[in-house]
């Protein structure tokens, strides 16, 4: 994994992972802009590396670029923005493990850390 020091303006790469999902490649295309972003460290904020995404997968780039220039997801994805924020969710990526919310990119042993935590708190309850 590797922290890029730009922090993108994902909208763009959420409303074409909404394009990818109406086509049937959402986790495929999910996935790309992952490697894309996380492994690359490209900048998912451009059509270029969306569009790359898009190829990767089978997803008609230029179909992608239509659907991002005629906000065709737009709606949906301010939807699901406002309803996170109605979780509490105010960051990506979001996790839930147990009774604990957060954001954001974490290594391995912080996750590690909160599942042990919530095994012990269950264990605790008698559960």
């Amino acid at each position: 994994m590797r922290r890029s020091p730009h922090t993108p303006y994902t909208v763009p790469a959420l409303e074409a992972t909404e394009h990818a999902k109406q086509n049937g490649l959402e986790i495929p295309f999910h996935h790309a802009v992952y490697r894309a972003y996380w492994e690359r460290g490209e900048d998912i904020e451009q059509l270029s590396v969306l569009q790359a995404a898009a190829v990767e997968v089978g997803l008609d780039p230029e179909k992608l670029a239509e659907a991002l220039k005629q906000q065709t997801h737009t709606n949906t994805v301010q939807h699901q923005y406002q309803e996170a924020q109605a979780h509490g969710i105010n960051g990506i990526p979001a996790f839930t493990i147990g009774k604990y919310l957060f954001t954001g990119a974490h290594p391995y042993e912080f996750f590690k850390q909160v599942i042990d935590k919530v095994i012990e708190e269950n264990e605790a309850e008698g559960h």
